[in-house]
């Protein structure tokens, strides 16, 4: 039995991340371009709304023909609605919308009358979004999230992006790497397809970024970018459509890369093995590694498409970051903020964060519930840590290290944290501290430096003492 029967679940179900994200459809291209939250879903149509995968007989909920506090998103291939609370996507195809224009507004019956957009679309009939002025339901804000979604949505349906794959894929059957190669065979085929298809997409990035690869070196290629940057600003929007265009085909070839990234690192933990090409292939994955970093990340919104929800946004990027990969886990369960600082606006290229916008995103980790939140030691140091992190089980494991090391001199030292559980010196210090507070560690402060022993009156065995007096 369905727990909700609404418009929002009568459209098209909406993929989202573990941190809730919409899943945009990399292999197409797709762009999320605006965010705005406190919006409302309404049906117009007389009588409900099918909805999906239930036959005519199957009881339903009861039917409610709105949906409230909704984030709407707007991509270039859909408009997804988002219920953050229940984590429910619906999502309208841009191909099914037969108009979208401006309603409501005040009027001299209804000075406060609310803004919207009408959307006609060929499958659900009449929908209306209606805009609440975001997370202060300001009314002054509501008319600007109105028009700002409306010129989103219009541009969106203007430029057609579902349609260039069909002409992508045409393109690469045209490629000259297909036409020289199919002349070849055997190993000279495969070398000179690979040879072509490595120099069409050099000359790719060099075209999506306003450059020719004609041998005129990095500083003509950067001369020519700029120009192109400096003439969209004063340009219409073809230029930036006949840009965006050409640069789809390079995150092509940046998740083709991911791929190649992905099933290395999946070999390798299974330990299949690859014969004598070992040492070249982890070379050539830690390059392709390097390179990805570099690029970037595929989807980064700034504050001025996230609107108010902008904080609430880069938290659940942030998390998405960390668990990709198992960044967090591979850290010990916990990270600096400088660490995170660092690696996540590396990430974004150029659309870096400020470190107060960092802040503000983990202060709403806890509050949506994404498993990962901030913490704060009694020394100041401030980290990113793992909902599931126990210091009681840090605390052990590092009473293990400080029992079974070969140290003639016996104890641990934060040093030693570093190189055994491969975490940074601070944070090592840090976990040291706390397994100390904890009782599981005591300390031997020295002209040498602090060394922690297991706490022997803890547990009571004292057997372990025969073994400082043979050093002795």
């Amino acid at each position: 039995r369905p727990q909700r029967w609404s418009p929002l679940t009568c459209l098209a179900p909406a993929s989202l991340s573990p941190s809730g994200l919409i899943l945009l459809e990399s292999n197409d291209g797709e762009v999320e371009t605006l965010v705005r939250t406190n919006a409302e879903l309404r049906y117009d149509g007389s009588g409900p709304l099918p909805l999906p995968g239930t036959s005519a007989t199957a009881p339903k909920a009861h039917w409610n023909d709105r949906d409230v506090a909704l984030s709407c998103h707007v991509t270039t291939h859909r408009i997804v609605f988002l219920d953050e609370k229940d984590v429910v996507g619906g999502a309208i195809p841009l191909p099914l919308i037969e108009s979208a224009q401006a309603a409501g507004g005040p009027s001299f019956r209804s000075p406060r009358a609310s803004y919207k957009v009408e959307l006609s679309t060929h499958a659900w009939g009449n929908l209306t979004v209606v805009f609440r002025g975001g997370e202060t339901s300001s009314y002054s804000q509501s008319a600007k999230h109105r028009d700002d979604a409306l010129a989103a949505i219009h541009r969106a349906l203007k430029r057609k992006a579902w349609q260039d794959k069909e002409r992508q894929a045409m393109k690469e059957a045209s490629r000259p790497s297909r036409a020289i190669a199919s002349r070849k065979v055997g190993v000279d085929a495969i070398m000179t397809q690979n040879a072509l298809r490595h120099r069409e997409n050099a000359n790719l990035a060099e075209s999506a970024f306003g450059g020719k690869n004609d041998g005129r070196g990095p500083k003509s290629n950067a001369r020519a970018a700029a120009s192109v940057i400096k003439k969209s600003k004063g340009s219409n929007q073809q230029e930036l459509d006949a840009f965006l265009r050409e640069a789809t085909e390079l995150i092509k070839v940046i998740h083709k890369y991911s791929a190649t990234i992905e099933r290395e690192r999946a070999e390798s933990a299974k330990g299949i093995s690859s014969g004598g090409r070992g040492v070249t292939s982890g070379k050539d994955t830690a390059k392709l590694v390097g390179m990805m970093e570099n690029m970037g990340m595929a989807s980064a919104l700034s504050e001025k498409q996230s609107g108010s929800a902008y904080h609430k946004q880069l938290a659940r990027q942030l998390v998405d970051f960390l668990r990709q990969n198992d960044k967090l886990t591979k850290a010990g369960g916990m990270m600096t903020l400088t660490d995170v600082y660092c690696l996540f606006n590396r990430a974004r290229g150029t659309n870096m964060i400020s470190p107060e916008d960092l802040i503000k995103a983990l202060d709403l980790m806890k509050e949506l519930n994404l498993g990962i939140s901030k913490r704060s030691f009694k020394s100041g140091v401030v980290v990113i840590q793992d909902d599931e992190f126990d210091d009681e089980i840090m605390a052990k494991k590092l009473s293990e290290l400080a029992f079974v090391t070969k140290s003639l001199i016996g104890g641990i030292t934060a040093m030693d944290v570093c190189r055994s559980l491969k975490i940074s010196a601070l944070l090592a210090n840090e976990q040291l501290l706390s397994a100390e507070q904890m009782g599981f560690l005591c300390r031997d402060s020295t002209i040498e430096g602090v060394r922690f022993f297991p706490n022997l009156f803890m547990s009571g065995d004292f057997s372990s003492c025969s073994r400082s007096q043979h050093v002795t």
